[in-house]
């Protein structure tokens, strides 16, 4: 299967639904770590996530539902104001935050 990264504005407001908007991308198959070759887990940028989906499409339902289901978690509106998904297929990346696998 295919990965893919997406990244995404959510409209400010208060309460702020970044953190909620996180675990629910988990639910749905998003991550905010990425694997290196030497198994090292780096934290993506806070508006990036990474997943593995069958298909772009499939990609982009999950990080729809991971928008609805923030909202309705949160009980208001959740506005996702910009968003790109890609397909990943090789790249070089850094993090300032790094766990071992």
């Amino acid at each position: 299967m295919p990965t893919f990264n997406a990244t995404y504005d959510l409209k400010e407001t208060n309460p702020d639904p970044h953190a909620k908007f996180l675990e629910q991308a988990r639910k749905h198959g998003w991550n905010y770590w990425i694997l290196s070759s030497g198994n090292v887990w780096y934290r993506l940028p806070n508006t990036t996530l990474d997943g593995t989906f069958d298909t772009i499409a499939a990609a982009e339902q999950a990080l729809h539902a991971t928008r609805a289901a923030t909202e309705a978690e949160m009980g208001r509106v959740v506005t996702m104001e910009k968003w790109v998904i890609s397909q990943y297929t090789t790249g070089r990346f850094n993090s300032d935050t790094r766990r071992q696998k």
